[in-house]
């Protein structure tokens, strides 16, 4: 066979494995990039098919494109209401959870050095460069997980916006310390100093280009071209914020928000007619996403390999950060109206995914020393909190929707389950009755109780006996008195 034909039924199976996935997300909540990373196991360490020289080299053109276009699938999707709702605390796991990992991981790269695990070269710059790249949630995984499982919205707001703040800041802050390590600028404060820069740049000339293109959005209207002109855009203004030193990832999440908001937005600032992002533009986008997405995972799997140390190491940074990742969300969560099961729900989601694949070719592309064979950390580092999520999310879901459903009902008032309209009513069943139930409500008519029995009183009033009792058969009519018929008509 040769290798056209080899290529065509590698990116048809790939296309597959992507759609069944999501099929049995839906059904099991395990997520689909699990399938995806297999399936690149598979063509890349099992099979042979693709190299890891051959994917280092379109690795940089993918991470851009790949950037882009998951950024702004993600942006759109927030809502200012909810991101002003779910923000601070959002916030404060983004930061707290980003912090965490990226000490985690320095101190656990460093022992790992120590003991020849990783290169003699290794510093702790490169420690804090790894704990950037694994600093972050995956959005490209979480918000479509939260949206399948129809997760509530206060926990799904809390982990989505999460995602993306962390998104941003793995990308700021690993350009920023590649930036550093290779021109060696800054001294101490660099990256702080760096990180800064980067993120007010980015967000500022974000900002100013979503405004201005809400204003082009009502020529773009059911154009047919809507989808590309706004791609175009997006690529051109990635490459214009990162030559202006900004953050173009803050840049392009910042512009997806304010598209994603455009009818609320063109309100606010009176344009005469409301705009909004044609419908086009976003089915067209996500299945873009969809593409990207699907490449993106086999390509994680595709680049695992030797050395197996270095995938043993993989392994133990995942675990370090599901540790890290647990007194984050306590810290978060504190005085929240989230149950316990909930908060499990939050400190499994912590899957790692295109951000930190795409950020771990960047060292190795700014030619820094030691780090060759760091995307193979990374990505067994990925693979392994892709696993915690898939197995874990599910687990924690059923018992949360068990809990739920365990609570005991609470008793009718109706007649018993195997009360059948004609019969009378059992008296053990008249015994539990309320005495004020009885009486009926206000304005409805009124109800006779059960006729005495023989050898018992008879009722106190002829009203009493005219009632009819809740749990008495409708159509059977009031009780008759003692002594006699004597119908609501008068007669008798």
């Amino acid at each position: 066979m040769n290798s056209v034909a080899v290529f065509l039924l590698a990116v048809a199976g790939i296309f597959l494995i992507g759609a069944l996935g999501e099929i049995i997300f839906q059904r099991t909540n395990i997520p689909d990039v699990v399938w995806l990373i297999l399936a690149g196991i598979l063509l890349g360490p099992v099979s042979g098919l693709v190299t890891r020289p051959q994917l280092n080299a379109i690795a940089p053109y993918f991470a851009a494109i790949t950037l882009v276009v998951v950024l702004f699938e993600g942006g759109t999707a927030l809502k200012i209401p909810e991101l002003s709702r779910a923000a601070p605390r959002s916030s404060l796991l983004a930061l707290s959870s980003f912090a965490l990992s990226t000490s985690a991981i320095a101190v656990l790269s460093m022992l790992a050095a120590l003991v020849g695990w990783l290169p003699d070269t290794w510093t702790w710059m490169h420690g804090w460069m790894l704990g950037a790249i694994l600093g972050g949630s995956s959005s490209i995984i979480i918000m479509p997980a939260m949206s399948q499982a129809r997760v509530e919205p206060k926990l799904a707001n809390l982990v989505n916006l999460e995602s993306a703040l962390t998104d941003a800041l793995c990308v700021v802050g690993t350009s920023a310390l590649v930036d550093v390590m290779v021109h060696g600028t800054g001294g101490a404060a660099g990256p702080v100093v760096s990180l800064l820069r980067s993120f007010g740049i980015g967000l500022a000339i974000g900002l100013v280009a979503g405004l201005v293109w809400l204003l082009f959005l009502r020529f773009l209207e059911n154009s047919e071209h809507a989808y590309p002109i706004t791609l175009s855009v997006l690529l051109i203004l990635y490459v214009l914020i990162d030559r202006a030193g900004g953050s173009a990832a803050m840049g392009i999440l910042a512009v997806a928000v304010i598209l994603g908001n455009a009818p609320s937005l063109s309100r606010k600032i009176g344009l005469a007619i409301e705009v909004e992002l044609d419908t086009s533009v976003r089915g067209f986008h996500r299945q873009m996403a969809f593409i990207i997405k699907s490449f993106f995972f086999v390509f994680i799997g595709a680049m695992l390999g030797p050395p197996f140390s270095l995938i043993v190491l993989g392994i133990l940074f995942g675990a370090v950060l599901f540790g890290a990742r647990i007194p984050s969300v306590y810290l978060a969560t504190l005085a929240s109206d989230l149950d316990a099961d909930q908060k499990r729900m939050a400190a499994v989601s912590m899957p790692r995914g295109m951000a930190a694949g795409v950020l771990a070719t960047l060292p190795v592309a700014a030619g820094i020393k030691g780090t060759e064979n760091l995307p193979v950390v990374v990505f067994a580092c990925v693979f392994t909190t892709i696993l915690v999520f898939a197995v874990g999310f599910p687990i924690v879901k059923k018992r949360a929707l068990e809990a739920a459903s365990g609570a005991p009902p609470e008793a009718p008032a109706g007649p018993p389950a195997n009360y059948r309209a004609g019969q009378p009513v059992p008296p053990t069943a008249l015994a539990n009755i309320d005495p004020g139930m009885a009486a009926g409500t206000a304005g409805a008519p009124a109800q006779p109780a059960a006729v005495a029995r023989p050898g018992e009183p008879p009722p106190q009033q002829q009203a009493d006996a005219t009632r009819v009792h809740p749990l008495q058969p409708p159509g059977t009519g009031p009780a008759e008195p003692p002594g006699g018929s004597g119908g609501r008509d008068g007669s008798g």
